[in-house]
């Protein structure tokens, strides 16, 4: 009994003793919580990023094929930019490819021989012909050669447009340290522009798995007992 006393006794002395404990570590946590936001207060939440968005969305890409009042068929340069452009088209357009020619043009004879040939330039690029439209679409001045428009939709990545120049490129307030209307437009537009596939913004890709071949030689070198890294011949000059 008296075993039992003592210990009531000595559980009681604990809970006491951990009362003031607990209130330090309490006011130690509420502290830092303040530090923290001394540091952190006054930063923008998210700067640039919030002020030039990049946003994930079905957007136009558009080629111009120059066209002279003379021009008997596409040149070897413009063939491959034309091949080039229906490769892309064929696997990411969205919609169809369209073909538009000027219509009233000093050079609307010429152009109209020429989309022929672009037309098949595309075909032979895997764009399939229920895919394509023509379309005409009409010029500001006449007497201008104007040229062959082909565009197509599909999924890019775009920012707001640069340029508004509100304020001036200094902060407005050097002391709150706010950053210009202008500033981070450019890198957004940068990024935007060089974003090979647009879904790499939204999520990360699947693993792909390793090359064969590659398996293969790594575990030779290291049955060997051997350095699996490559090695880059050198040359002298």
């Amino acid at each position: 009994m008296q075993a039992m006393k003592s210990l009531i006794r000595h559980e009681r002395l604990l809970r006491r003793s951990a009362r003031p404990a607990a209130i330090v570590l309490m006011l130690a946590l509420a502290a830092c919580n303040q530090k923290g936001q001394a540091l952190t207060d006054g930063l923008p939440v998210d700067g640039y990023r919030s002020a030039y968005p990049i946003a994930v969305t079905e957007a136009p890409q558009t080629l111009d094929i120059p066209v002279g009042t003379g021009t008997g068929g596409l040149s070897p340069e413009l063939r491959a930019v034309v091949a080039d452009f229906g490769a892309d088209a064929a696997r990411n357009a969205t919609g169809p490819v369209v073909v538009m020619t000027p219509a009233g043009s000093i050079n609307q004879a010429a152009a109209d021989y020429l989309a022929r040939q672009i037309r098949t330039t595309l075909k032979q690029s895997g764009v399939a012909p229920a895919y394509m439209r023509s379309q005409t679409y009409a010029v500001a001045d006449p007497r201008v050669p104007a040229p062959i428009r082909l565009g197509f939709t599909r999924i890019k990545a775009v920012s707001p447009p640069c340029g508004r120049w509100t304020t001036d490129i200094m902060p407005d307030n050097q002391k709150k340290g706010d950053d210009g209307a202008e500033f981070g437009c450019a890198t957004q537009a940068n990024l935007a522009a060089m974003v090979e596939n647009p879904n790499d913004l939204l999520m990360p890709r699947a693993e792909t798995p390793v090359r064969g071949w590659q398996r293969w030689e790594m575990l030779q070198k290291a049955a060997k007992g051997s350095s699996p890294s490559a090695t880059y011949p050198t040359s002298t000059f």
